[in-house]
């Protein structure tokens, strides 16, 4: 028998360093320390900043669905190339926004571009990989594209903070640049698919997986136990999450953290994001879903209840937050993943990150509110009660978990 090619020799010269390459360029996060700051000093209160966050998880959801239609009709990699653009505009734009109606605008085209990415490189990635090799090889390269990820990320944060202290802006302009060069990156892919239009939708129709039938394997999912309560159990955490993330620069610069400092801080949450993640499997076969959930939620509210009475807590508590994120998203995938069969899997996950989009959004305009009036120290204690007391009831009434930590619906096979 011919052994199979290996990746190397049988994709084109560069193809996969031309996809590191990209995810470099999109992964450049200067203004990561300074992203909430540099708003707040243009005038823009709490709450206004809260409107502007909640356009941008509103906007999330809203676009998802019709970015992704025209994606496949265009074609992938045009995709990309638009988000690229558009990105570039947002970050240009911000280096020169001065006030709430300028920033509104702004994070609304954001989101626009950002739903124009998700999920569009995966998909040419996989598409690619089928085309000219084996798409088992898929896992792989997204993994080492993720380590870029992290890796370019971190670097830029810290070299962020050390922009931002001399202009904010610059590290707008900054960010722009970087992201401007992705565009030359995806003009140089080849066709994923071999197609002359970059790889867009060749399925066929018995291959499509239509919105009439995704509207049946949705409400069945998440109206039958455990799904119907652990998705909202998991779009509180993610709520309070957001909500609290929300201070974590003001309140961090309130304690006397330079903007350089930031800059260190942030990379080092990409750090420990990255070393959580890469072990969120060891943490699953260790705690289980069940254990996880069961702990973390109400251990992090307790924490943030900590934070209100001892302030200078706050940047631990940010940290533990952080990691604690790093693990909880993979985890709560592979529990959906876990309980669902293979027909309309990644549209039951799409669902369900919508409803976390769209649970964010009220914690986020009360924390904006309610900072105006006590502050960021008491609201982030207030979310922690939230926390806590919503933990408890959803483990006490809903039964999150069902009986097991692996239940795929009836005849439908796993993948």
């Amino acid at each position: 028998m011919v052994p199979t090619p290996s990746l190397p020799r049988s994709l084109p010269p560069g193809f996969v360093l031309k996809y590191y390459a990209y995810r470099a360029t999109m992964a450049v996060g200067f203004t990561a320390p300074i992203w909430y700051l540099y708003v707040l000093s243009n005038g823009v209160s709490y709450a206004e900043l809260a409107v502007i966050d909640a356009v941008w998880w509103g906007g999330l959801v809203l676009f998802e669905i019709p970015t992704g239609y025209v994606g496949d009709r265009i074609g992938r990699r045009r995709g990309l190339v638009v988000a690229s653009l558009m990105t570039v505009a947002a970050q240009v734009a911000m280096a020169g926004a001065g006030d709430f109606g300028h920033f509104l605008v702004i994070f609304a085209w954001w989101a626009l571009a950002a739903t124009f990415r998700s999920g569009t490189d995966d998909a040419w990635l996989y598409d690619a990989l089928k085309a000219r090799t084996d798409s088992d090889e898929f896992a792989r390269i997204r993994g080492r594209g993720e380590a870029v990820k992290y890796v370019v990320a971190g670097v830029t944060a810290l070299a962020g903070g050390y922009i931002a202290s001399v202009s904010m802006p610059l590290a707008y302009l900054g960010s722009a640049a970087a992201t401007a060069l992705s565009v030359p990156v995806l003009l140089t892919f080849p066709a994923a698919d071999g197609t002359a239009n970059g790889g867009s939708n060749t399925e066929s129709d018995d291959d499509r997986f239509t919105v009439l039938d995704a509207l049946p394997v949705i409400r069945g999912a998440f109206t039958r136990a455990p799904l119907r309560t652990f998705v909202p159990y998991v779009g509180l955490f993610m709520g309070v999450f957001w909500g609290v993330n929300f201070f974590v620069q003001p309140v961090a610069d309130g304690l006397g953290v330079s903007t350089t400092g930031l800059g260190w801080m942030f990379a080092g949450f990409t750090l420990l994001g990255a070393v959580v993640s890469y072990n969120a499997g060891a943490i699953r076969d260790r705690f289980g879903a069940r254990g996880w959930f069961t702990v973390v939620p109400p251990l992090l509210g307790a924490v943030f209840v900590g934070v209100a009475l001892l302030p200078a807590a706050a940047i631990p508590a940010f940290f533990l937050m952080r990691g604690l994120r790093g693990a909880t998203t993979p985890l709560a995938n592979q529990f959906i993943n876990d309980r669902v069969g293979s027909v309309g899997r990644a549209t039951l996950l799409s669902t369900a990150g919508m409803v976390y989009y769209v649970a964010i959004i009220p914690f986020e305009l009360a924390a904006g509110s309610l900072a105006d009036v006590v502050g960021p120290i008491t609201t982030i204690g207030l979310f922690g009660a939230v926390l806590v007391t919503g933990s408890a009831l959803f483990l006490a009434v809903g039964s999150p978990f069902g009986t097991g930590d692996a239940a795929p619906a009836e005849g439908t096979p796993a993948d």
